[in-house]
């Protein structure tokens, strides 16, 4: 009970709380969809076309990842409503507060954590998030829990540990697909910490009875490397296997999470890659199946990396900028509850960007002096605590990765924001040990 952050935790549910009980609650953005899926599959309607589109056609789809909708779809099916949906997202983004403070601990100690559970209990892109229908709370409470088992494992028990955390980020990909990501980067660092040291390797080679070359031994462990990998991607896509079997009766095709990569894919090679219509000039025709209408777009997009590398590159650079960069989507989330448009909201849209674009670049330094900590000096985290280090590095690199190639948004970074902000809390302590 002494690590955890109770004061912080507490802090985070009152501000929390208290967002979700002064602002209105409505679905604005994606979570227009999200609400209207959830009551659709409340009364047993399944995942359709309806909740993209009232007025079209009762047909099935996958192309928003169904994960936040069946979350939502439980208490309306129980009759409670609409009324809980966000206390939940308010308690999901309060429950960051431990999540990121057992990282900061195990990767840099206990006044790390501390100071890793009160930047995300004040995170005000967190608070005002408590009261949205976006997914990035749910997934970043998922992807976090999921990592548990790898954070407290044993060296010994680390293959064991990833068998847990395998399924359970398979389960949280069907809030997003960026947990299979962050798992096929996780695995690879559990193979990698499995190979022992050269010097270890050339011992074991000489002391071997078989006298087998230092090649063989490197062979062997190369082959139980990708055998660890292929066992943890294997076991992620078990918990999607009725999802698959699903798409492919209804769809035509097994789709893994959702239809939308092409969209996503190919708004990444338009303007700047950020979220937007895409041009009619460069998207497929409109009337297509939607997994045909995917891969024309992912065809499309594909094309056009082709004809133009270098300029995919730049807007590689652009995405992740926008990705990281700035924190302003909650704001302007909040601000769509706000009403019509007028002196009192652009007031208030103002006030939210300040605090949030601020504190987020506060956060980012510190984030940036806690991940150069952790290389630092010959005792590092890196060295000493391999496997913390991984796991708080490994999904905020997957985040990069996947938006670098598709699209950028700054909302996407909320997804990893334990890790983010346990980076934070090392850097912090980092800062404060310096000065005294």
């Amino acid at each position: 009970m002494r690590a955890f952050p109770v004061a912080a935790f507490a802090v985070a549910l009152v501000l929390r709380f208290g967002a979700v009980a002064l602002l209105p609650a409505m679905p604005a953005w994606d979570g227009v969809i999200y609400a209207r899926a959830a009551d659709q599959l409340a009364r047993g309607e399944g995942y359709t076309q309806r909740s993209l589109d009232p007025a079209a056609p009762a047909r099935p789809t996958a192309f928003f990842p169904v994960g936040l909708p069946a979350v939502l779809a439980v208490p309306r099916a129980l009759g409670l409503g609409s009324a809980l949906d966000l206390w939940m997202q308010a308690l999901a983004g309060a429950l960051l507060v431990p999540l990121g403070a057992a990282f900061a601990r195990r990767v840099h100690g206990r006044r790390a954590g501390r100071y890793a559970a009160w930047a995300l209990a004040l995170w005000p892109g967190g608070v005002l998030l408590s009261a949205s229908y976006l997914a990035e709370p749910l997934f970043a409470l998922g992807c976090g829990v999921a990592l548990l088992p790898l954070l407290y494992a044993r060296r010994r028990h680390r293959v064991r540990a990833l068998c847990l955390t395998a399924p359970a980020l398979g389960v949280v990909a069907y809030v997003r697909p960026t947990a299979l990501v962050v798992l096929g980067l996780t695995a690879l660092g559990v193979a990698a910490l499995a190979w022992p040291s050269r010097s270890a390797s050339f011992a074991q080679t000489e002391q071997s009875a078989l006298k087998r070359s230092l090649f063989a031994n490197r062979a062997g462990l190369l082959a139980r490397s990708a055998g660890i990998v292929a066992l943890a991607l294997a076991l992620g896509v078990v918990p999607l296997a009725p999802w698959m079997i699903r798409n492919a009766r209804t769809l035509g095709a097994p789709v893994l999470v959702s239809t939308n990569g092409g969209v996503n894919l190919l708004l990444g090679t338009v303007g700047e890659g950020s979220y937007g219509a895409v041009p009619p000039e460069v998207d497929c025709p409109h009337g297509m199946r939607e997994i045909a209408r995917d891969r024309c777009r992912s065809e499309r997009a594909l094309a056009r990396i082709a004809a133009d590398p270098v300029g995919w590159l730049a807007r590689g650079a652009l995405k992740l900028a926008d990705t990281f960069g700035h924190e302003s989507a909650p704001a302007y989330y909040v601000a769509e509850l706000l009403g019509p448009p007028g002196p009192r909201r652009e007031r208030a849209l103002l006030g939210m960007l300040a605090l949030s674009r601020v504190a987020w670049l506060a956060l980012v330094a510190l984030a940036a002096v806690g991940t150069a900590a952790l290389w630092r000096t010959r005792r590092s985290a890196i060295a000493q605590r391999p496997m913390a280090a991984l796991l708080v590095l490994a999904p905020i690199a997957a985040l990069a990765a996947l938006h670098v190639v598709y699209l950028g948004g700054d909302r996407y970074h909320a997804g990893v924001m334990p890790m983010i902000g346990a980076l934070a809390g090392v850097g912090f302590a980092t800062l404060r040990r310096e000065r005294a």
